[in-house]
């Protein structure tokens, strides 16, 4: 039977690359608007802010208006914002734009998995391992969107997005509206997964952001640039995302750890000279892991899914994002730190109780 939803999924890859296309363009940003390069970091932790810190403010707005309204709203917000930085004068307009994207995203991820889950109850580990592919497909359109800065111009090139945006949301109205239970925010088996994958999902980010960097001052080698780098990292996502019908086939429980494990040990590889093949591991079975993770989310939910996604994905990041500053603290040590604490998190499975 074949998966429904294809708009949901094209929509995640539109969605996706706002979250990377600002990236690349930091360096024309911090000379246009001539601002210290030290508060360039303050470019993509806008919208990590927005979207991490609205995650369960936006289930609950989903809550009250239903999940299409939700998930069309936030593109719709989005779109917006992308439009705004794409004209702004002044560098804080850009990070309030970004910001207010960041809000946008946040009603857009649970919104949208919920409806997958529920257009395919007998797939849901496949349809949420495609979701995250999308996701990591749209992370590599959004690196390499650098490319239509050049050609056309940076505000240009924001009007594009914004106009693709606008589509992703005109091309989902006619999904089903669903309105989600509130209470289900108090279901304990959502904040056990959302903090035992909180490491899982902090070390895959730590991966992409600070091996370039770590390469040359701790290794002594001049890399890919980084925004290359991280293609490769979401390049293998991609496919560890399309292995998310593993899910549907054998034991989630058991397949969650195993992937969580290799999703996280491979770190250890990029003190040698095989960091390639530590990132291609790690980008498979980490997306992988956070697939089998949403899905075991949503067992027994049905349409309240959504709620539990949000927290979920609230908890990885709030508690993941964390993994950045104590990477950094400890200097050469960051990858061993970075995967002992990744996996610490791994024994609250056992307080799971879920029919899987």
């Amino acid at each position: 039977m074949a998966m429904k939803g294809y708009s949901i999924f094209l929509a995640r890859i539109i969605y996706a690359i706002s979250w990377f296309y600002l990236a690349p363009a930091i360096p024309y940003i911090i000379l246009t608007f001539k601002v210290p390069l030290n508060l360039a970091g303050l470019i993509p932790f806008s919208f990590f802010l927005g979207s991490g810190s609205m995650q369960i403010p936006s289930a609950f707005i989903s809550s009250k208006l239903g999940s299409r309204n939700t998930l069309v709203l936030g593109l719709f917000i989005m779109s917006l914002s992308v439009f705004l930085i794409g004209v702004s004068k002044v560098f804080y307009q850009i990070l309030v734009f970004y910001f207010i994207a960041g809000v946008g995203a946040s009603m857009f991820f649970s919104t949208g998995a919920a409806i997958l889950a529920y257009l395919n109850e007998k797939k849901v580990s496949t349809a949420l391992g495609v979701y995250n592919s999308m996701f990591a497909l749209g992370g590599i359109i959004g690196l390499n969107w650098i490319i239509l800065d050049e050609k056309f111009g940076f505000s240009i090139s924001s009007v594009i997005l914004s106009v693709l945006t606008i589509l992703a949301a005109v091309i989902n109205i006619n999904k089903p509206n669903l309105k989600m239970n509130w209470k289900i925010i108090k279901d304990k088996n959502s904040f056990i997964i959302g903090v035992a994958s909180a490491g899982v999902w902090g070390i895959y980010y730590v991966v992409g952001e600070l091996f370039p960097s770590f390469a040359k001052f701790y290794l002594g080698i001049q890399i890919l640039q980084s925004s290359e780098f991280t293609s490769i990292l979401l390049f293998s996502s991609m496919f560890g995302g399309l292995l998310g019908f593993l899910g549907d086939r054998m034991d989630k429980i058991k397949l969650l750890i195993i992937s969580s494990l290799l999703g996280s040990i491979p770190a250890l590889l990029l003190y040698t000279k095989y960091y390639i093949l530590g990132i291609i591991i790690m980008g498979l079975f980490n997306e992988l892991s956070i697939s089998i993770v949403y899905a075991v989310a949503s067992i027994g939910k049905g349409i309240n899914s959504g709620i539990s996604l949000a927290e979920v994905n609230s908890l990885n990041i709030l508690i993941g994002s964390l993994f950045e500053p104590i990477g950094s603290l400890v200097g050469s040590m960051i990858w061993v730190v970075t995967t002992i604490l990744s996996l610490i998190p791994l024994i609250l499975l056992k307080k799971l109780k879920v029919n899987v």
